[in-house]
């Protein structure tokens, strides 16, 4: 279990995810590009360029739904500032704080599987 800070800490995590496949997001939101304006769109990009595949979950539309390949919403009432982003046997919480965001990154393939499971439920449940 790692512990990141700040922006320069989420940053450290979004790169980490572009070394895999797929990710799947529960609590999707703009706050990426709010928070990291710059370096977020270059992340896209690079993001896109690998073919990185995406499936989120979010309760808001989303700035650039482009970017995200897959997306569906549930009511805005379950809303939080809290991000669930799984991709290979890691599990990144992040916390969109305004002055101070955070992340937990959790590398165990039990907690991926367990979460993964939990977005397959959450996204049968969700709407396009």
């Amino acid at each position: 279990t790692n512990f990141y800070k700040g922006k320069a800490g989420l940053k450290t995590v979004f790169e980490d995810q572009l070394n895999y496949k797929e990710l799947f997001i529960i609590g999707a939101s703009s706050e990426p590009y709010e928070s990291l304006k710059f370096y977020f769109d270059w992340y896209v990009k690079r993001r896109q360029k690998k073919k990185i595949k995406i499936k989120a979950i979010a309760f808001e539309p989303i700035k650039d739904p482009i970017s995200i390949a897959n997306i569906k919403y549930l009511p805005k009432e379950y809303a939080s500032p809290l991000s669930i982003n799984i991709y290979g046997d890691k599990v990144a919480l992040i916390l969109w704080g305004k002055e101070k965001p955070m992340a937990i990154v959790i590398k165990n393939h039990e907690f991926s599987d367990a979460y993964r499971q939990y977005f397959e439920l959450m996204w049968d449940i969700s709407k396009y």
